[in-house]
């Protein structure tokens, strides 16, 4: 049966059509390919996310003088001893010439940590001080709206930062005296044997190390003890970081169910170099924190994770971290306008948190990409 030429053109009409639909499905423009993201108004911290441990305000490491045969009492890691409580005698052998040099050089050294421990109470005491003074004017300085109630914050934080810093000063002075005492007694002409050693101060005995009646040698460390009211947080930073963090800045601990939110009180003078998990050296600046009780009680010598706030901007123009590009040693971002217009534009990152940052150079409600594909086209409008 013969086709006729309308069935004809009918099909040839239709394998064109059919023709165009697959040319124009193969050459379309491809949908964007990236995701983007409203520059929303919100706050960002800056942190800085550590190991850390927790340490007793004060505590006292006591150690054999000399060599002798030591009794201890029945104690455990968590009972409570009261100032003066006895917690074991220290038979000394008689004396030949070097054991009596060696109680005089003992005596010695703690009378040198006696000076440094009074030396540091004066200067906490004088720190507590100023510290009092300052919170004082801030608090009279508030009636008349002329600081910040952030201000009136950090004054009244740093007194109490302070105050427990010259609480922790006297009891190592109060720890040093009593290790000087102890050093004295075994002096040729002083208490003479055996010795007993006692508490310097209410407090929790940490850690036993020796728990059986045996002869130990000179400088062997026998028992510590020390107070677990509100523990300090110690965070070892990388020396690069250590200039971001100020005294009084925000230090956040995750304990248990517990987000506990305190302050940076102390930052030490002096780097450490420590080896890493990956056994590189690094140098690290111990930063010191006051945080507050909570429901999980935190001991001595604890590993927790800390985090440090070193820079926080509010109400400023977030976008996601994944927007950032480093453009040589500045940042920028593509902003996504109508019609898929993309521009380039430089941006100043003023805080950069875990998943957001703080910048300026986008207004809210503009469009950025999140994470833009590498060789991207610029489309001017």
């Amino acid at each position: 049966m013969m086709m006729t030429a309308r069935t004809r053109w009918i099909t040839i009409g239709a394998v064109a059509v059919l023709t165009a639909g697959g040319l124009y499905w193969m050459t379309r423009p491809e949908p964007p390919a990236y995701e983007t993201a409203e520059v929303v108004r919100g706050d960002v911290e800056e942190v800085l996310v550590e190991d850390a441990r927790t340490r007793a305000r004060w505590h006292v490491d006591l150690t054999a003088p000399v060599v002798g045969e030591w009794i201890p009492v029945k104690l455990a890691p968590g009972d409570t001893v009261r100032a003066g409580q006895l917690l074991g005698t220290l038979t000394v052998p008689p004396q030949d010439p070097q054991t009596a040099s060696q109680a005089r050089a003992q005596a010695g050294v703690a009378q040198a940590s006696l000076a440094a421990a009074q030396a540091a109470e004066q200067e906490a005491s004088v720190a507590a001080r100023e510290a009092k003074r300052a919170r004082d004017r801030m608090e009279r300085l508030s009636s008349s709206g002329a600081v910040s109630q952030e201000q009136i914050d950090f004054a009244r934080a740093a007194d109490e930062a302070r105050t427990k810093e010259l609480d922790a000063a006297r009891a190592q002075v109060l720890g040093a005296r009593f290790t000087l005492q102890s050093a004295r007694a075994f002096l040729p002409g002083g208490a003479g044997a055996p010795v007993q050693l006692r508490a310097p101060a209410d407090g929790l005995v940490l850690r036993v190390d020796e728990e059986h009646e045996r002869v130990v040698p000179a400088g062997a460390p026998l028992l510590q003890v020390g107070s677990l009211e509100q523990p300090e947080v110690v965070a070892r930073v990388l020396s690069a970081d250590a200039p971001r963090v100020k005294e009084g800045a925000t230090m956040i601990v995750m304990v248990g169910g517990d987000t506990l939110r305190g302050r940076v009180t102390r930052i030490e003078p002096t780097a450490q170099t420590v080896r890493s998990a990956l056994g590189v050296e690094e140098q690290r600046v111990p930063v010191v924190g006051d945080i507050p009780a909570g429901r999980v009680r935190l001991g001595h010598d604890f590993q927790i994770e800390a985090r440090i706030v070193v820079t926080r901007v509010a109400g400023g123009s977030v976008v996601p971290v994944g927007a950032l590009v480093r453009d040589g040693s500045a940042w920028s971002v593509f902003v996504v306008g109508q019609g898929d217009a993309v521009e380039k534009r430089a941006v100043t990152v003023l805080a950069r948190g875990v998943d957001q940052a703080a910048v300026d150079g986008v207004s809210t409600g503009e469009r950025v990409m999140v994470y833009p594909p590498e060789g991207i086209e610029l489309k001017r409008k």
